[in-house]
């Protein structure tokens, strides 16, 4: 018993020094509050200064460099509303409106040499623009897979004629579209509006008509033609 109660003494001195030591701690806690109080918030102050001297400079950069990429974004928007108006102009002024009709927009899928594969399906014989709007073919193969296949103007399988003026030719299409069997004495000169039949822009006269072998028609290259190497055309639809 003696002996027990010897062993348990110092159990019981440790314990009243943690709770002393907790009590001291505490008082001093209660102590320097006003002195933490004054410090905390110059202390959370320094902080934010740090963190702004960090992050400030970053966030200055990305939005200069947005600043700048909206302002060409705007510049280029305001060049093709300028660039569309002029077309416009110019196809009033020369007779050569749009084509009527719903034109739907088609993604490359396929290309070949003389054709490509378009993401729509549409009739045979539809007319193809490039984006713009400028005839690039006609369909000539749809398929049961939500494809068609059209045939670049002037080649095998989508012949077309091209009309200049009251001169009527035929396009072939070499190293660049040609017009060929114009009339000798056409007359037509350089910059003349070419279209199809329907109506759809082919392009311009780049020369004046040069006579042929035969000596009684005439050729001459296109320039401002369609752009076959687009990824996406329009195509027309009923």
């Amino acid at each position: 018993m003696h002996g027990g109660l010897e062993l348990g003494r110092p159990q019981r001195r440790s314990r009243w020094l943690g709770v002393a030591a907790i009590v001291l701690a505490l008082v001093g806690l209660w102590a320097a509050m006003p002195y933490l109080l004054a410090v905390l918030p110059a202390g959370l102050t320094r902080c934010r200064e740090t963190i702004g001297d960090w992050v400030l400079p970053h966030y200055t950069e990305e939005l200069t460099a947005l600043e700048q990429q909206n302002a060409a974004l705007h510049r280029q928007l305001a060049r093709a509303e300028e660039a569309i108006a002029e077309n416009e102009a110019m196809r009033e002024l020369l007779g050569c409106s749009l084509p009527e009709g719903n034109w739907q927009p088609a993604r490359v899928a396929a290309r070949r040499s003389d054709r490509a594969t378009l993401a729509c399906t549409a009739r045979e014989g539809a007319d193809v623009l490039d984006a713009q709007g400028r005839y690039a073919g006609q369909v000539v193969e749809g398929s049961g897979d939500g494809t068609c296949v059209f045939a670049y103007a002037g080649s095998d399988g989508a012949a077309c004629a091209g009309l200049c003026g009251t001169a009527a030719g035929l396009l072939e299409r070499q190293s660049q579209w040609v017009l060929t069997g114009l009339p000798a004495d056409c007359g037509l000169a350089a910059g003349s509006v070419v279209t199809t039949p329907g109506g759809c822009w082919l392009g311009t006269l780049a020369e004046a008509p040069r006579p042929e072998a035969d000596g009684l028609t005439a050729r001459a290259a296109l320039t401002d033609t369609a752009d076959l190497n687009s990824t996406v055309f329009f195509v027309k639809i009923e």
